[in-house]
């Protein structure tokens, strides 16, 4: 009597195809959008100590408005958590303001 080959049945393949396996990439629950970058940015800052909230707009630098890198090392890290995005040294190595900030982020979507 001859058996199939245990890969070529159909019982085997379904069960085979059921089994969960580890996802070999991860998948963002959204995307984001130029304005919703600004807000969160702009939000968390007005809720900083110690920043000039009258001149603080997309346009603004981080020395106007008067952050300090503690603080925006802060403002980094929330950010990481808010848009589930990893900015290293070389990203914000050159950051000046809230437009550069907005570009950086953005750019983790693409």
């Amino acid at each position: 009597m001859w058996r199939g080959i245990r890969l070529l049945s159909a019982p085997f393949r379904a069960n085979y195809m059921l089994k969960p396996f580890p996802a070999a990439f991860s998948i963002r629950a959204f995307s984001a959008s130029q304005s919703s970058v600004e807000v969160a940015i702009i939000d968390r800052l007005k809720e900083t100590e110690g920043i000039k909230i009258d001149k603080l707009s997309p346009k603004s630098s981080f020395k106007e408005i008067g952050l300090d890198s503690l603080a925006q090392i802060e403002l980094f890290s929330y950010l990481e958590e808010k848009f589930d995005v990893t900015l290293n040294d070389d990203d914000t190595e050159g950051v000046k303001g809230v437009n550069d900030l907005v570009r950086i982020i953005l750019g983790k979507f693409k």
